[in-house]
């Protein structure tokens, strides 16, 4: 079967959190949904959980599960996604987020009334720490570029002008494939080049004043947000690599 959007869900010991995550995808009002799990091998029970969803869920024939051959980290897991995708469109959502239900639908009309190469939306950041809720919203005014430069130099005027993430935004897949975009092989900034990067390769994009994406902030989250008394060296030197990449390409 055909589908115009994927929607790319990397999973890994998220059990406590992929129903809510699931149930926003797959309550979308767009119907062109193929919904793309990428099992990285955890260890708890989130895979089981995607897979009672395949059979009891109305939308359970449009879920495809695809197994890495074992934990390869987020960076890969992503770069998989990119890999699997067979519709025209990507958006990546994490495992422990949510989106409202005209996500998908109101990205897509964007994309088409504008031959948009991506569109993003607003965001809302939730943080969830010491029984405490905070909720901040993100909005970008509605913004449309249609000319070469035009959006690079908007992101590029100013660091907090563009979300520095991989989530909330609907892309062409052959923009990723054709400029061979990929993400970095560690679990922490692996997306930071790659939206670093992004915008040098598009030329028609639309920002969303419309809230569309939830991102929840709490320990132990994707995001890394947890307390720890020490860092490894390697995640350090990973880091570092990951700057001074980014660094190399703007010189």
């Amino acid at each position: 079967m055909a589908y115009e959007v994927t929607i790319g869900i990397p999973v890994y010991n998220v059990e406590k959190y992929i129903r809510s995550s699931l149930n926003s995808a797959l309550a979308q009002t767009f119907e062109s949904i193929e919904f793309l799990i990428l099992d990285d091998c955890g260890t708890d029970k989130s895979i089981d959980i995607v897979k009672e969803y395949q059979q009891t869920h109305p939308r359970g024939k449009d879920i495809r599960i695809v197994h890495q051959p074992h934990n390869m980290g987020i960076g890969k897991t992503r770069n998989r996604i990119i890999d699997e995708t067979k519709s025209a469109y990507l958006y990546l959502l994490d495992a422990d987020d949510n989106i409202t239900p005209n996500t998908i639908e109101l990205l897509y009309r964007n994309a088409k009334e504008y031959d948009a190469e991506i569109v993003y939306g607003s965001y809302e950041r939730v943080e969830l720490f010491d029984g405490q809720m905070k909720r901040i919203e993100y909005r970008y005014p509605f913004t449309v570029f249609l000319k070469e430069n035009d959006f690079s130099d908007y992101v590029y005027t100013k660091f907090d002008n563009l979300q520095a993430t991989t989530w909330n935004f609907l892309i062409k897949i052959d923009v990723i494939r054709k400029n061979n975009l990929r993400f970095n092989s560690i679990n922490y900034w692996e997306d930071f080049t790659f939206t670093m990067d992004l915008p040098t390769y598009i030329t028609r994009a639309v920002l969303l004043y419309d809230i569309t994406y939830f991102y929840y902030c709490r320990n132990g989250s994707l995001s890394n947000f947890q307390e720890r008394s020490h860092i490894d060296k390697s995640e350090i030197l990973a880091t570092i690599k990951v700057m001074n990449e980014v660094k190399a390409k703007s010189d």
